[in-house]
């Protein structure tokens, strides 16, 4: 049996891939298998009877034999049955990686160390190339953040660009025509001789006129721009509509059909802010209908959850309705599809709503009328 045990105790020796060193409590190399001659670059003889620290680099070759007298007089283990990495010192000098676990035998003639030590400088190299990996990666993630940011940055300055080209050409638009007819005035007032008063006053009151227009505005763009902060508060939105539409001017030939159910929850709006929202539907829809026709006002709670529930209420016309090209545009600032309008009426819309927390839609179609979609956050007792 005992011989039977040697030969598979030589076999583990010669068949490891790993190198195995057993040692005396001195540190002595008692026992090495071909692997460990194979990666340290000594002959056996080389090894057997000498010190282990041969295959320490510092400071550990300065240390070992310290760390094996500290260890029989206390018993306090730094590596012995724990196992870490550290470096060992090939025969020409050069260092690499190894993991290296160390545990005690006890034997009749004495106590042993046997050390296991497996090569890890493929897996510290590939360590090394997944870190330098990681760092071009975070580099080039880095680099490309940067870019975005840059596409990012152009891109608004682009869109306000865009924007204010757009408010200036509407701004141009409205204020060119007055403009005109101001420079046409004020020819004929320096270049007429003995005009009769008649005439003057005329010229005068077209230029009172279109200063006026001027001022209008000028005007509507810095109430768009000074636009106050709504005061929120639980609103019943059928009163609402009901004061706005008994204050707008609509003509006999109009017929309001309203639907606006008594249960209807309340709005978390500014009723102020929103009744001018109204006003202005309720006005274009009594300019799309010249020759009269019907205005339906409807109003129906819309809940998918909690956070997504809204009011909403169509302000629909029977109109002639808007075209597909112009109803892309309907919302946008200083765009009108009426002959004498500034644009700004809806825009100002948009712009309440979104400070109220809602939004404005549009449906249309050509002969048939005009639906403005009105959405409306809800008023929660417990918000």
């Amino acid at each position: 049996m005992q011989h039977q045990s040697q030969a598979l105790l030589a076999t583990i020796l010669a068949t490891a891939v790993d190198a195995i060193i057993v040692i005396d409590k001195w540190g002595t190399i008692q026992v090495v298998n071909d692997s460990t001659l194979r990666m340290f670059g000594y002959a056996k003889d080389e090894l057997i009877r000498h010190n282990v620290k041969i295959l320490m680099p510092s400071p550990d070759h300065e240390q070992h034999d310290g760390y094996l007298r500290n260890y029989m007089d206390t018993g306090q283990a730094q590596i012995i049955g724990i196992g870490r990495e550290v470096l060992a010192r090939r025969k020409d000098g050069s260092t690499f990686p190894v993991h290296l676990s160390v545990n005690e035998v006890g034997t009749p003639d004495g106590r042993l160390f046997a050390g296991i030590l497996h090569d890890i400088t493929a897996l510290k190299q590939t360590q090394q190339r997944l870190a330098s990996l990681n760092d071009q990666l975070e580099e080039q993630v880095r680099e490309r953040t940067e870019q975005l940011r840059a596409a990012q940055s152009d891109l608004v300055k682009a869109e306000k660009l865009a924007t204010l080209g757009q408010v200036a050409g509407g701004i141009a638009h409205e204020i060119r025509n007055p403009l005109s007819v101001i420079r046409t005035s004020t020819f004929f007032l320096k270049r007429a001789k003995n005009a009769p008063d008649a005439k003057v006053k005329e010229h005068l009151e077209r230029i009172e006129r279109q200063v006026s227009l001027v001022d209008n505005v000028v005007t509507a763009l810095a109430d768009v721009a000074r636009l106050p902060e709504p005061k929120v508060c639980e609103c019943d939105i059928g009163s609402v509509i009901a004061d706005v539409l008994q204050a707008t001017n609509l003509p006999p030939e109009i017929s309001v059909e309203r639907l606006l159910p008594a249960d209807l929850p309340a709005a978390k709006i500014d009723p102020n802010q929103v009744a001018i929202v109204f006003r202005n539907l309720f006005q274009n829809a009594r300019d799309a209908m010249p020759d009269g026709g019907t205005l339906w006002v409807r109003a129906q709670c819309q809940e998918s959850s909690r956070q997504e529930s809204s009011l909403t209420v169509n302000v629909r016309d029977s109109g002639a309705g808007i075209a597909a090209e112009n109803l892309e545009r309907i919302l946008e600032p200083l765009y009108s599809t009426k002959a004498r309008g500034m644009g700004l009426g809806l825009a100002i819309c948009v712009a309440i709503l979104e400070k109220n927390g809602g939004r404005l839609g549009v449906q249309s179609e050509l002969g048939v009328g005009t639906t403005f979609e009105v959405h409306l956050p809800l008023f929660h007792q417990d918000a």
